[in-house]
């Protein structure tokens, strides 16, 4: 693509973050990245991106995701299996990674390594162990002044995260956090620390030639667990609803498993999942208290030079499965605005994007607080098809959308409506508003 004297810093070097600077790169512009914690390392578990954000990570490697998909980081998982608190199996989904509505599941900090490395390889300026500690923003340019030092740029993305200090800064708004009451705890380690434990040893079975993913309702509790690699990794992550004892708001935090294994004892099938989470080695185990965060209204600053984008405007609660792959279409969408906006109205750009995105995402956060209640309710009898767990595992609207198509072919239609102040319509969610529509309520329980 052509070069461009577009400066672009990026806040936050997250899966959003680091995105936005390889699609803003692959347009021509400087970019500068800047991530306060001192590498790539972040804590948790399992990570799974959908065609609407494959086909963006595809099209960096000539429509390849060879420079990101091996055996190391990804789950070689041929099904998905739902279960009830019983252990029955209620619903066994065949899983096909090519599927764009399935798509792959990762191992979160080797993918997320993987998409450092291939930003560092084609020359992008990434800075990590640095605290950006002001926002500015002029008529023509705007910047940060990070460990002391100002930096100036055509315009600031902040991709810092649910807690961002960028929020309040940018928008204006510091939305109150709710407290759902759920606590959500993860771990990945070695295969190792199971394949001489008979009784952990079935979440091995497939190894080394295949990986399993399996998850269990129970009334206020629901565990994952299963492998990556083909084997070498066992993963798990639990949430429990009535929780109160995690006070801390960040991202992950040490903990022990043993909340876990107490809530377990009350679960049929809980002895089965126990053998393997008391095999957690020590400084393996995370766990967070799950906030909900209401929409924001806006997401681009009043100046239009600055802009939020992934968790830092929109973070979800993870049981849609959809916090990544925003993140990376939010990246797509605002690269794409600066291109065809150009550096002459970069306002504008920031502004599009908003409109592009906004309703899709904040319907797409109104799913996944509706997708907990289900999972956590654990009402695999009810008559209500809506109600049960597996109501919401095929959302073909948000799965399948391609987002940098979209946008090439609706940018002047919203640009219209940023310009003369009218009212734009989104087309990238259902006619009918609602997240969940008939396709994900066809799955039967067996």
């Amino acid at each position: 693509m052509t070069k461009s004297d577009l400066t672009v810093i990026i806040v936050g070097l997250g899966f959003g973050g680091l995105a936005a600077a390889i699609e803003c790169h692959r347009r021509g512009y400087r970019v500068i990245g800047l991530e306060k914690k001192p590498d790539t390392n972040q804590l948790g578990d399992i990570i799974g991106l959908s065609g609407n954000s494959i086909s963006i990570l595809a099209a960096w490697n000539d429509g390849s995701l060879g420079h990101l998909v091996d055996d190391d980081v990804t789950c070689e998982v041929t099904a998905l299996e739902l279960f009830d608190s019983q252990g029955d199996q209620k619903l066994a989904m065949p899983y096909n990674s090519n599927n764009p509505i399935q798509g792959y599941l990762f191992r979160r900090t080797g993918l997320l390594t993987r998409l450092y490395n291939y930003a560092i390889h084609i020359g992008i300026d990434l800075r990590f162990g640095v605290t950006v500690d002001q926002y500015w923003e002029t008529d023509g340019s705007a910047g940060v002044y990070a460990n002391n030092a100002k930096l100036t740029a055509d315009c600031v993305i902040a991709a810092d995260g649910l807690h961002s200090k960028a929020r309040g800064i940018i928008t204006g708004e510091t939305p109150e956090l709710r407290d759902i009451r759920v606590v959500a705890y993860r771990s990945i380690f070695d295969a190792s620390e199971v394949a001489n434990v008979p009784e952990a040893k079935w979440v091995l079975e497939k190894a080394p030639t295949a990986d399993i993913f399996q998850t269990y309702y129970a009334e206020d509790t629901m565990v994952a667990m299963g492998t990556a690699a083909k084997g070498r990794y066992v993963h798990w992550g639990c949430a429990i609803r009535g929780s109160s004892e995690v006070k801390s708001e960040a991202w992950m935090q040490p903990a022990t498993p043993d909340a876990i294994l107490k809530r377990l004892k009350s679960v049929p099938a809980g002895r089965k999942l126990a053998a393997v989470v008391a095999r957690t080695p020590p400084g393996k185990c995370f766990h967070q208290s799950l906030r909900a965060m209401p929409p924001l209204r806006k997401w681009v600053s009043a100046g239009g030079r600055m802009i939020v984008i992934g968790d830092a405007a929109h973070s979800f609660l993870p049981y849609a499965g959809q916090g990544g792959n925003q993140a990376i279409e939010d990246a797509a969408v605002l690269a794409i605005c600066l291109e065809l906006a150009g550096k002459k109205d970069v306002p504008l750009a920031l502004r599009v994007m908003e409109k592009l995105r906004h309703r899709r995402v904040s319907l797409i956060q109104e799913g996944s607080m509706k997708a907990g209640d289900s999972f956590l309710n654990a009402a695999w009898d009810s008559e209500d098809e809506s109600k049960r767990p597996s109501a919401f595992t095929h959302q073909a609207w948000v799965y399948t959308h391609n987002c940098v198509k979209h946008t090439y072919e609706e940018f002047h239609t919203a640009a219209d409506a940023v310009i003369n102040g009218r009212e734009y319509t989104p087309t990238n969610v259902p006619a009918n508003g609602e997240f969940c529509q008939d396709d994900c309520k066809s799955s039967k329980s067996i």
